[in-house]
């Protein structure tokens, strides 16, 4: 592998090559859709991808162990995680040895946007689990030369801040709304770039951190369906440089799946190249993004996505979590919150001054009712996002 990936990668030919492998693994390893995927194998072009279905949350959740095309003992770790599809059953993602090393590898490619070798890099990823995301993360940057330095994800605010002044880093990675909170929090930190992934990036909160660390911010964009790893954004911030080695992405109208041109929005569609554990044919991410034509500022003749705007099931309400975010987290007041609905009412509970969230709110959104209370923030391991709770009365 290598990131960014050579000509040959960059090719037709070589994604038709992979595409079909992973065709080939499915109906000869696999019992999901064997017979369909026998049937297709081989493509003669790329174009024929778009006539096979897509694969669906629903689908891994239902028929996760069927997609395994490995044997039982070739797999190294499982990641169970929750689904928002209509079956309510949590998705199961496989990977062997060799899926996760090339995970790695993508990071310590990757993290040379992000730091230097020699540099020092706080990790508040998950890093509870051997294999987990902020493990992975920290073997890749050994791996560049860089000195990683694991917290976890943040829910101690104080400890995080207590831990930057004692590692002293000069970069880190952690999720978006906690590490805003951690800069308001401990200003004289100053790192000088952060990389924000496993949510939603906005505006407001790379504005924080500039303000607050003077931090160069950078995206990430990546799925456990991925590998953890999809693509990341360079130092021209023109967008964000896809795995193209290891993924295929097409951009489809949500609703009729219709594939659209590159620069325009639509739904994610990922189709891996190299997994062996459980590869996915036109899995529908569930986000909305859209493919950037090259090159990129930084002279890179590659694919690149643009930042994400979020997932389609939020961006369908109004005001959704993401409009909140952009609201919300642009005043310094207001240290972090939740939202939730209830009988039409908006429920805000605010780390922050409650008086001026409401006073935001209210002129935003003059004809919604807000009820705006004092509360804890958003606490997250990295594997869930910021949402409004819709709640029901009994």
């Amino acid at each position: 592998m290598s990131f960014p990936p050579s000509e040959y990668e960059m090719s037709v030919n070589y994604r038709l090559d992979r595409i079909n492998d992973q065709i080939y693994r499915l109906a000869h390893f696999g019992r999901y859709k064997s017979e369909l995927y026998g049937k297709a194998y081989p493509l003669n072009s790329i174009e024929l991808l778009a006539e096979l279905p897509f694969t669906a949350a629903d689908d891994i959740s239902l028929y996760g162990q069927d997609m395994l095309c490995v044997s039982p003992r070739e797999v190294k770790r499982i990641v169970t995680i929750p689904t928002s599809g209509t079956s309510g059953i949590s998705k199961r993602i496989y990977f062997t040895d060799g899926d996760l090393s090339r995970t790695v590898s993508f990071f310590a490619e990757g993290m040379e946007y992000i730091c230097a070798k020699g540099e020092t890099v706080a990790v508040f990823m998950p890093c509870d689990s051997e294999y987990g995301v902020g493990r992975l993360l920290c073997e890749g940057l050994t791996r560049l030369g860089a000195v990683p330095k694991p917290f976890g994800a943040v829910n101690d605010y104080p400890k995080a801040a207590d831990f930057c002044r004692s590692a002293l880093p000069d970069a880190a990675v952690g999720i978006p709304s906690q590490m805003r909170r951690l800069s308001m929090l401990a200003p004289e930190i100053g790192l000088k770039r952060v990389l924000l992934s496993a949510d939603y990036v906005s505006e407001a909160v790379c504005q924080t951190l500039n303000r607050y660390w003077g931090s160069e911010v950078f995206s990430h964009y990546g799925l456990t369906e991925t590998g953890y790893g999809c693509a990341v954004e360079c130092p021209a911030h023109m967008g964000m440089h896809i795995r193209s080695d290891e993924l295929y992405i097409e951009i489809v109208n949500p609703t009729t799946g219709q594939i659209l041109p590159s620069g325009h929005w639509g739904e994610i569609v990922i189709t891996t190249l190299l997994r062996e554990a459980m590869p996915f044919i036109r899995y529908r991410t569930g986000d909305i993004g859209r493919l950037l034509p090259p090159p990129c500022g930084c002279g890179l003749n590659v694919p690149r996505l643009d930042r994400v705007r979020g997932r389609i099931s939020e961006l369908s309400r109004s005001p959704g979590i993401y409009e909140l975010d952009e609201l919300l987290l642009s005043c310094d007041a207001v240290e972090d919150y939740t939202a939730s609905v209830e009988d039409g009412i908006y429920h805000i509970s605010v780390v922050g001054d409650t008086k001026s969230v409401f006073n935001l709110l209210s002129r935003k959104y003059p004809d919604l009712r807000f009820e705006v209370s004092s509360g804890q923030g958003f606490v997250s391991t990295g594997t869930t996002k910021r949402q409004i709770t819709y709640k029901t009365s009994c």
